[in-house]
């Protein structure tokens, strides 16, 4: 039965799409359903951490990367700084709603359940500090 339940856990995670750069997601996870960080819908706390810690990586290397399911990012974007949902850090106004947009329509997330979940436990204006 373990087997079965270990499996079932992994069967979500297998199912999402991330960037080639982060290789494979954990293959074991904790068994809690939380809002995953980057707006990857919902999963273990395990993966939603891998997420962010990956994101942080990208970000402290200047190219972020977003889910690839949401498509392109828009060519026309605002001029203004904000900060950006699911720990993504800052961008534009256009970025943060296409974020907003996308998360829900692609994985029914929103940045506010996963601003909610505690995993935000981290200071959004410092890239370096992740969950550990």
């Amino acid at each position: 039965m373990w087997r079965l339940v270990s499996f079932a856990l992994l069967m979500p995670a297998a199912a999402l799409k991330f960037p080639t750069s982060w290789g494979p997601p954990p293959e074991i996870m904790t068994m809690d359903y939380v809002p995953l960080a980057g707006g990857y819908g919902h999963g273990s706390s395990s993966l939603s951490t891998w997420i962010y810690k990956h994101i942080q990586e990208d970000l402290k290397k200047g190219k972020p990367q977003f889910p690839p399911e949401f498509g392109d990012v828009p060519k026309a974007q605002t001029r203004d700084l904000r900060l950006l949902p699911f720990g993504y850090g800052q961008g534009s106004g256009t970025l943060a709603l296409w974020l907003r947009k996308r998360a829900k329509e692609v994985y029914d997330e929103s940045p506010e359940e996963f601003e909610g979940s505690g995993m935000m436990k981290f200071n959004p204006f410092r890239s370096d500090e992740f969950l550990s």
